[in-house]
């Protein structure tokens, strides 16, 4: 699902946590919303989807 990208300087400073099995939805809304945006994004993190989640420790 293609996700509004966030803008909010608040939310986008929070500290995230790790990502987990539970989170691959996320993953595949990140990855969706990173392909329709690709003309103007080189990369983006979850937290600009909303989800503050980063990448696990130790995954590649």
């Amino acid at each position: 699902m293609v996700r509004p990208i966030m803008k909010d300087v608040f939310f986008l400073n929070q500290k995230s946590e790790p990502a987990s099995e539970t989170d691959k939805q996320t993953a595949q809304d990140l990855l969706d919303t990173l392909q329709a945006h690709e003309k103007e994004c080189v990369g983006m993190a979850a937290n600009m989807i909303g989800v503050k989640k980063k990448k696990r420790q130790g995954a590649k």
